[in-house]
């Protein structure tokens, strides 16, 4: 009978429980932002039509106008649909919330830490390689920080953890569980966000010429899982036809993202000094060590190739966001754990270090202190502030958030009805989901389609941007048929809760400011 390790256990714990605290604590108390939003209206739909409908009969879900993200018959087709539907059976069984709406992709969050320590000790046999990988994940900015959003995000990093126990179960010739495992993670990305599939499957193919010679059958196996989840795609491909959406989408300079993503990545995800030493001594070893490789090593000879590739393919996606490197996170933070293990020989060094690189930034803020940064036209850069940002998403758990679109969501809760217009320069979906109102927008129904007076008319968006338009006022002929309110909200300067660190406010603002509102008058 094998010998229990408790100290192992215990670690493995007390890992968990941090990643549950940091992803369910007050998942509920921040009010949905634009993207989260469309997941949780077309799940709704879904509860209602049984498809993710754009129009509920009232109101209409759209980015780039009726006819571009939704078929003929009102589904919506600008993304696939996963993750609408893990949405709307939480919603189903749990009531139409914020926190329900967001359950399931926390849940997959906190399982995606798990396997990860799985698969790891499966790959390394060493719990301080994998309790240091399922730490460096729980303490992610970046991951949680998407974790707890009604999104597909941690559906790709679960998927990306997949795949590479796949390639795993690959090396050591179990070729029927890894093409099942293989096809099934490309799948469940391709029906969550089919942009960062590219990345994988360039890298996989990188991979398999790399090893092909090493292991029986790896090509033949490798096209099976290609094959088989090429099947699973060609239903979605056919129906929702995803080339035609190139053309709405902006065209960057692609090197400029590069730089960028590696900017942010080594801010936010992991301080790159730290893969330095490993490349130079890779490089030496490569040409004095003819040695027979182990499946360790080919697995982080994949963790190598995959980054670089996935890097370059989502920096030919439309804009620039750090939810497209997600799928990166598993292998970065592998890589480093195992770096530190290899590398460092003192265990309380290797400790001391893996401290730092989960509670500060300070590895990646302080060796580019110096270097004052390019102006690149499209993309700016920013010389980030050193911080805390473990302590900063803990804090943030534990103190109580405001922003302006809550604000304006309680006002209308206390004034306002079910079933009543509004007029506003936005959306307007965080009122259609917490009000029930039926929304007047600039966006879509300017041009014609306002058939009568709406009940409120809002001069300011209720998002929360960072940048905020400015104001519209009605005309003096009909704001005399409506009573002029002045609303007080929080000033908001950053842009709610978008899970870009840079951009995510983590505390309620101390500040307020004013807003017009006009309500109709009775008659």
């Amino acid at each position: 009978m094998p010998q229990i390790d408790y100290k192992a256990v215990a670690g493995y714990v007390l890992v968990l429980c941090l990643a549950f605290f940091l992803m369910f604590y007050h998942i509920g108390e921040r009010p949905m932002w634009g993207d989260e939003l469309t997941t949780a209206l077309l799940a709704v739909n879904i509860g209602k039509f049984g498809l993710p409908k754009v129009s509920d009969g009232t109101n209409t879900i759209t980015y780039m106008g009726e006819g571009i993200d939704a078929d003929k018959y009102g589904n919506w087709t600008w993304s696939p649909w996963l993750a609408e539907y893990l949405a709307a059976g939480s919603i189903k069984i749990f009531g139409k919330s914020t926190a329900a709406a967001r359950l399931p992709f926390a849940i997959t969050g906190f399982l995606s830490v798990a396997l990860l320590g799985f698969i790891v000790y499966r790959i390394y046999g060493s719990h301080e390689i994998s309790l240091m990988s399922m730490l460096f994940m729980s303490t992610s900015e970046v991951f949680i920080l998407h974790v707890r959003q009604c999104r597909y995000y941690p559906l790709i990093v679960f998927a990306e953890i997949m795949f590479i126990g796949g390639v795993y179960l690959l090396l050591k010739g179990r070729r029927t569980a890894a093409v099942t495992l293989m096809a099934a993670a490309l799948t469940i990305q391709f029906y969550s966000n089919y942009i960062v599939v590219a990345g994988t499957l360039i890298a996989f193919a990188f991979f398999t010429a790399y090893i092909y010679k090493r292991y029986d059958k790896v090509i033949s196996t490798g096209a099976a899982a290609v094959i088989l989840f090429a099947v699973a795609a060609a239903p979605w491909i056919v129906y929702a036809r995803p080339w035609r959406q190139a053309g709405y989408a902006g065209k960057e300079n692609i090197i400029e993202k590069i730089a960028y993503y590696l900017w942010e990545m080594n801010f936010h995800i992991t301080a790159l000094i730290v893969f330095i030493v490993p490349l130079i001594y890779l490089a030496i070893k490569s040409m004095n060590d003819n040695r027979e490789r182990q499946v360790a090593d080919d697995m982080e000879a994949f963790f190598w190739i995959l980054i670089p590739y996935v890097i370059a393919t989502v920096s030919l996606a439309p804009g620039v966001f750090l939810r497209y490197l997600l799928p990166l996170l598993p292998a970065v933070f592998v890589l480093q754990s195992a770096i530190l293990k290899r590398y460092i020989g003192s265990q309380a060094v290797r400790l001391a270090c893996a401290a730092l690189l989960c509670l500060t930034n300070y590895a990646a803020y302080y060796p580019l202190y110096p270097i004052k940064l390019l102006d690149p036209i499209n993309i700016p850069f920013q010389i980030h502030q050193p911080r805390l940002p473990l302590t900063t998403l803990i804090s943030a758990a534990y103190t109580p958030y405001a922003d302006r679109t809550g604000d304006i969501i309680n006002f209308l809760k206390k004034e306002g009805a079910d079933g009543q217009s509004l007029f506003i320069a936005d959306s307007g979906m965080s009122l259609i989901f917490y009000n029930g109102m039926r929304i007047i927008n600039t966006k879509t129904d300017i041009a014609g389609n306002i058939k009568e007076l709406p009940d409120w008319i809002f001069t300011e968006t209720a998002a929360v941007l960072p940048k905020k338009p400015p104001p519209m006022y009605p005309s003096k002929e009909i704001a005399d048929l409506y009573t002029p309110i002045t609303l007080k909200v929080h000033a908001s300067r950053k842009s709610g809760s978008i899970p870009e660190p840079d951009m995510h406010e983590f505390f309620a603002p101390e500040e307020m400011e004013d807003i017009l509102v006009f309500r109709r008058k009775p008659g």
